[in-house]
This record gives structure tokens, C-alpha cells and sequence, in this order.
């Protein structure tokens, strides 16, 4: 025990070391300085309503939200797909779905069959928390369902730029995780990464990173408090106070119309009315003063899938 504990030591410094040079060089890997502050404005949960489809398409096409990801297992997949579809040159992602958090509207597994069982509740649907999920779900089913949703993606014509975590869920535990990072791998895609997840420093994620793996340096996303205080105000500091290196906000875009009030009910965090102010900053002129301000670059997965994880 004594050989090998220096010997475990070092695997877990030398992952460190790795992985944080590979995070302080992924701006100059994409062709950019050191010194830049490159942000991704990523909205989430697209497929879950048609309203926070129409929302993100516009927020993308007319404001400054450039990046996206679609949550597969949802009813409104379909139309987002089908949108995805006829416009290759936009940078979506999908949003891994293993939760079912609304009270009244629900969605299960992608992958229909009685191996699915540790993962629905019983209505047959997804846990509406993380904590069920990483206590009652299989790693090895988790993969088979994560590969489900990527597959697809593809099969409708989806061009997936990425693959991110809806609730952080399959990010639970050092199992769950390296199904998530072995999914992209399977698909040469870029998973979303950074050292805010409590599970990141475990030894055997450590040892399983490569230099294909991009580690974003910060993931900045508002909290309850920030909507409480006002979103404007949480998200002008966060432009104007924004580091260099490689930036992902994540957004929720969507109308504080009567669907999203229906779907989000008793649920004011992350709801309809906090879908809508996220929508109404990303699509103002002042968003785009800011970025322009503060020299910020806009970069997208899709730069970052085929300028490392898929380079030569």
C-alpha cells in the first residue's frame, strides 16, 4: 500500500496538470489569445415547449444568443429537429435528459424498454430530482440511454455540435460521468466540462481526460437570488466582469405565454416569467452594446468540435 499510494498521487497531480493546461490553452487552440474573453451565450431546453422553441429561435436569429441545446426525450423535439434540420449552419447541442422536474407535464426514457426500469418513477417517467436519479440509476443503462438521444438526433438530421446535462444529472456521480464524457467520445463530440462539478476531481475522470477534451474555464449561469434582484442587473455584471478564456453562459429562453406559465406552475425558479427576462436581455441592443464593450467574442461548440475534438 505504501508503493502505491505516491504512486496514485501522481496519476491524480499529472490529470490535474493536464487538464488544466488544456483549459488554459483551448483560446489559443481555437486561433485565439490567451488574453481573449471568448463567451458561448447558450440557451437550454429546446424541445421542451413550443414557446421555448420560437423564443430561442428568434433569440438566436435576430439577438445574441449563438449556441443552443435540445432536450430529445420532450414533445417538442420534433419541431426543433425539424428546424435543426434546414439550418445546418447553427450551433446545436443536445441537452442529455434524465430528469423530469415540472409537476403536471412529463417525458421518460428515449429508450423504451424494461432495462430503463432504475430510472423511472411510478408513472413511468423520470425522477424530478438529481438525488433519485443518482441513487437509483444504472451507469451502464445511463449510457445506453444517452446513446439513444444522440442517435436520435442524428437520425433526424440534427448536425449535434455537442452534448450538455439537463439539471446537471448525469453528471451525479464519477460513473455517471464517465458515461457522459464516453458518449461524446463514441461520437466525436465535445461535452460541456468544467471544474464546478463536484464529481470532476475524482481520480479515474482524471486519468480518462485527453487531449480532445475541452475543460471550459468558467460555466456562469443565474440563481434565484440573481432573478430575485433582477436579471439585467445580474447579467450586465457578468458582461461587464467577464475573464478572459473560454466563457459559457447558460440562458433559458422562452414567452411568459399561457403554455409556459401552464408547464413551469409552482415552479417560479426557472419558470415562465424568468424564460421570458433571460429572452428580453438577449435580444436587447444593450446585450450587444455590452459585448461590443467589453471586446467580447462570440465563439461556438461547433468551433470548438472541429478545431479539437475532431481535428487531426
Amino acid at each position: 500500500m505504501k508503493k502505491v499510494f505516491p504512486f496514485l498521487c501522481f496519476l491524480i497531480f499529472f490529470g490535474f496538470q493536464q487538464v488544466a493546461a488544456q483549459a488554459t490553452n483551448v483560446a489559443e487552440r481555437l486561433g485565439y489569445s490567451k488574453h481573449d474573453k471568448l463567451l458561448i451565450i447558450h440557451a437550454d431546453d429546446l424541445g421542451v415547449a413550443h414557446s421555448e422553441n420560437k423564443a430561442s429561435i428568434k433569440a438566436m436569429e435576430e439577438g445574441c444568443v449563438n449556441s443552443a441545446s435540445i432536450m430529445v426525450p420532450c414533445p417538442w423535439f420534433p419541431e426543433i429537429a425539424a428546424y435543426a434540420k434546414e439550418h445546418q449552419e447553427m450551433d446545436f447541442g443536445l441537452h442529455l435528459t434524465v430528469t423530469s422536474e415540472w409537476k403536471y407535464y412529463k417525458w421518460g426514457p428515449s429508450y423504451w424498454s424494461h432495462i430503463m426500469a432504475s430510472f423511472r418513477n411510478e408513472q413511468g417517467y423520470f425522477y424530478d430530482n438529481v438525488a433519485d436519479v443518482a441513487a437509483k440509476g444504472n451507469p451502464d443503462v445511463l449510457k445506453t440511454e444517452l446513446a439513444t438521444q444522440v442517435r436520435l438526433a442524428l437520425n433526424a438530421g440534427i448536425d449535434v455540435t455537442h452534448l450538455d446535462a439537463h439539471m446537471g444529472a448525469v453528471m451525479a456521480t464519477p460513473e455517471f460521468l464517465k458515461a457522459y464524457i464516453q458518449v461524446g467520445r463514441d461520437h466525436s463530440l465535445p461535452v460541456l466540462l468544467d471544474y464546478g462539478i463536484p464529481v470532476m476531481d475524482s481520480p479515474e475522470i482524471q486519468q480518462m481526460m485527453t487531449e480532445k477534451d475541452v475543460v471550459v474555464d468558467r460555466v456562469l449561469t443565474a440563481m434565484p437570488e440573481d432573478f430575485a434582484d433582477g436579471m439585467d442587473q445580474y447579467y450586465t455584471k457578468v458582461l461587464n466582469e467577464l475573464e478572459p478564456g473560454l466563457n459559457c453562459l447558460l440562458i433559458h429562453t422562452a414567452y411568459d405565454d399561457e403554455e409556459m406559465q401552464a408547464i413551469t406552475i409552482d415552479h417560479p425558479d426557472w419558470g415562465s416569467a424568468w424564460r421570458q427576462a433571460d429572452y428580453d436581455f438577449f435580444t436587447s441592443d444593450k446585450c450587444a452594446a455590452l459585448l461590443g464593450a467589453n471586446g467580447i467574442i462570440l465563439v461556438t461548440w461547433r468551433e470548438i468540435r472541429d478545431k479539437i475534438t475532431r481535428a487531426e
